[in-house]
């Protein structure tokens, strides 16, 4: 787990989830990390704006198969506790908060992208639900912020059928709000950010507030369902697939 914090003098935070090497994935202790540098940057005068991207070409391939082991329902509620801290904090981010979405932003990553209020995507961006590919439900948050971007009937389908969509379709269903070119990606990110920084804060908070109300409800839905479903056959069957490299057969228990 790798979270690199890049303090600019524009007053623009850069967090970067850094593990190329298998895509920046995103488990339980990046996600704790997430959480205490998004309340730190909160506090913090000499920030002005977030910007949240993914180092090596991808934004993020999602959750961390290696940290998705069987445990107690009561462990696992626990640890999707701070997946619904962190997902309730940045819908919510007092300060602007932009994904810069380079590659990937795959389960898991999708969610964490469309966390942020606003998403500007590289033309090489490439998105995908992923979850029930290995037997779960979406989570953070993403039942509720892919709706609320590109309508219920939509989200259903690609959360469904697992949909591979790319950067120009992206933009075109509303999934990101603005495309670059890959060179580009973070300069047009923290221009939007400081852009946005110039509105009228409370205003801003109130907005965001409103779009965020149905978060809630989908991150408690999260919490009480998808532990029952990390600990089943079905999920077992769709890690041991994903490794394998084949179809999973799932058998519905």
């Amino acid at each position: 787990m790798t979270l690199q914090l890049d303090h600019r003098t524009d007053g623009v935070l850069v967090l970067t989830l850094s593990d190329p090497a298998r895509r920046n994935p995103i488990g339980h202790a990046l996600r704790q990390r997430l959480t205490e540098a998004l309340s730190e940057a909160e506090s913090d005068d000499h920030v002005t704006a977030v910007v949240l991207t993914g180092a090596g070409g991808h934004f993020s391939a999602g959750g961390d198969i290696r940290d998705q082991q069987p445990r107690s329902l009561a462990a696992h509620r626990e640890r999707f506790a701070t997946i619904k801290d962190l997902v309730g904090r940045m819908v919510r981010f007092s300060k602007p908060l932009v994904a810069a979405v380079d590659g990937w932003a795959a389960g898991g990553g999708f969610g964490l992208a469309l966390a942020c209020p606003t998403v500007v995507a590289s033309d090489r961006a490439r998105f995908v639900a992923s979850f029930t590919r290995i037997g779960l439900i979406p989570d953070m948050g993403l039942l509720a912020s892919l709706p609320a971007r590109i309508g219920p009937v939509r989200a259903r389908r690609l959360i469904l059928d697992n949909r591979r969509v790319d950067a120009a379709e992206a933009l075109d269903l509303g999934i990101v709000d603005q495309l670059v070119p890959a060179d580009g990606l973070l300069a047009a990110a923290s221009a939007c950010a400081l852009q946005e920084a110039a509105t009228a804060p409370m205003v801003r908070q109130l907005v965001n507030d409103w779009f965020a109300r149905e978060i809630g409800a989908a991150l408690d839905y999260e919490q009480q369902l998808q532990p029952l479903l990390l600990n089943s056959a079905d999920a077992a069957e769709g890690r041991a697939a994903f490794r394998e490299k084949r179809t999973p057969r799932f058998r519905g228990c």
